[in-house]
């Protein structure tokens, strides 16, 4: 049980709330029509004399949570308590601000909380919570103000975050008379989970290199805010863009620009179906879920509290079977099959695994085996390439926090790849990188002077191999 000592505003809303998750809270006052108002709310109630011995239910309960109406008050509570302090349970003392927090620990508080910290820490999360209200509220009304349709342009090769922020604002521009149509440069492939996602969420998708741009009265860019990375044509400007991606403004164009710094896209999007009154459905809710997972790295890189919060929520709402399957820890059929091979042809420079896996059977054995192979001691970096139906298959991974993948491969591959500061990935035709037939004896050498030797050398890596073992 949770004792709280006083019946201060606070402590009473605290108790509240312990008692609706199902805790054991009570209370002891020194004031008997307190005592007499707690009783009527159902609530334990301890009477006690703090010049007299302290009740046994001190010593029985889990915590003390010193909370009064006054600050005098609980400096005579704690006084008391400290004295006692060997044989009771852990103190908790609320104060109004930092100034008392060194001078109650002293008088036995083992910890300390400032309701003024308390107060700013939920006042900027209202604050942020108003801005998501501001920005949903100016797109309703350019969605509202444009007739036609809306195009969806996301990243060269969508990732899970990407998907599940498309998929939602698709969702929110129906709900306010838009439809939308998705669209990509590259290919929804790689991770099992993007698959899934696709077909789940039922995601048709245009091939961005073939779209009519005239048809959309909108085009939106979304986890994605620039021409480079998503491959849109230079003179093609969008209306709308989402992301969460730091860039320089400079490089940002269009009417609506939203690009804060979150872990996912997907937090964002989740907030402006929740602002603008949009049902979110239990696949949807699940497929956002996995974006935050998925772009955070399981709450290890860039996680904020707004996607701590967004992802609380959408647990709420999820097909939680559906999340379970999409957090699939297995390589696939394809991966596994390849991997042996891999490792044979695998080269090491330095700290950069490397693997050419020649003509593969399935694409999605690239990333599969690239995240296999930074697992390895000493390795820093790995690039894995195929030939899948005519596209080169790319995918890299790095531990270097000096290191930004994404880039790399958006200067290398431009139109064609794209990525995070950790991992990214490309899709490019054949014809781009090598000359020759797939057939030729020379070609895999080529392929390697196309895509590794370029790589290499922007991690600033000597030209010196050894095979891995």
């Amino acid at each position: 049980m949770y004792l709280i000592l006083g019946v201060g505003d606070v402590g009473l809303e605290v108790a509240e709330r312990l008692r609706r998750q199902g805790r054991e809270v009570g209370f002891a006052v020194t004031d008997s029509r307190q005592a007499s108002l707690l009783s009527g709310r159902a609530f334990k109630v301890e009477k006690w004399d703090p010049a007299g011995e302290l009740p046994q239910v001190f010593r029985e309960a889990e915590a003390l949570v010193v909370a009064p109406q006054d600050l005098f008050s609980a400096e005579e509570m704690l006084k008391v308590i400290g004295e006692r302090k060997k044989d009771l349970p852990p103190v908790l003392a609320l104060v109004p601000d930092e100034l008392f927090e060194l001078d109650f620990k002293e008088k036995g508080a083992d910890m300390v909380l400032p309701l003024s910290q308390l107060l700013a820490d939920r006042l900027l999360g209202a604050l942020e919570d108003l801005e998501c209200m501001r920005k949903e509220r100016e797109l309703r009304r350019l969605l509202l103000s444009r007739k036609g349709r809306m195009l969806v342009v996301m990243q060269v090769n969508p990732d899970p975050d990407a998907l599940a922020s498309a998929a939602a604002l698709k969702k929110y521009a129906r709900a306010f008379g838009m439809e939308a149509d998705l669209s990509c440069a590259g290919e929804v492939g790689g991770y099992y989970q993007n698959r899934v996602m696709r077909n789940l969420l039922e995601l048709e998708l245009l091939n961005l290199r073939a779209v009519d741009f005239e048809k959309y009265s909108i085009i939106a860019l979304v986890d994605v805010s620039t021409h480079s990375g998503s491959a849109l044509p230079k003179e093609i400007f969008p209306t709308v863009v989402i992301d969460h991606h730091s860039v320089p403004a400079s490089e940002v164009q269009g009417k609506f620009k939203d690009i804060r710094i979150t872990g996912a896209t997907s937090t964002l999007l989740a907030k402006y179906l929740w602002c603008g009154g949009v049902e979110v459905d239990p696949t949807l809710a699940a497929a956002l879920a996995m974006g935050i997972v998925t772009d955070t790295l399981y709450f290890t890189r860039g996680v904020t509290r707004l996607d701590l919060e967004v992802f609380q929520q959408l647990l709420q709402k999820a097909d939680l079977d559906l999340l379970r399957s999409l957090h699939s820890p297995f390589l696939s059929k394809s991966a596994f099959d390849s991997l042996a091979s891999a490792l044979k042809r695998a080269k090491i420079v330095e700290n950069c695994f490397l693997v050419n896996l020649g003509e593969i059977e399935d694409s999605e054995a690239v990333p599969q085996i690239a995240d296999f192979l930074l697992q390895r001691e000493g390795i820093s970096h790995s690039l894995v390439y195929g030939l899948h139906e005519g596209m080169v298959r790319i995918s890299a991974r790095t531990r270097d926090k000096s290191v930004h993948l994404g880039q790399i491969f958006r200067e290398l591959f431009p139109g064609f790849a794209g990525g995070h500061a950790s991992m990214a990935a490309g899709s490019i035709p054949v014809g781009q990188l090598v000359k020759v037939s797939p057939h030729e004896r020379t070609f895999r050498r080529q392929l390697d002077r196309a895509v590794a030797e370029p790589f290499l050398k922007r991690l600033g890596i000597g030209p010196r191999r050894r095979k891995g073992k």
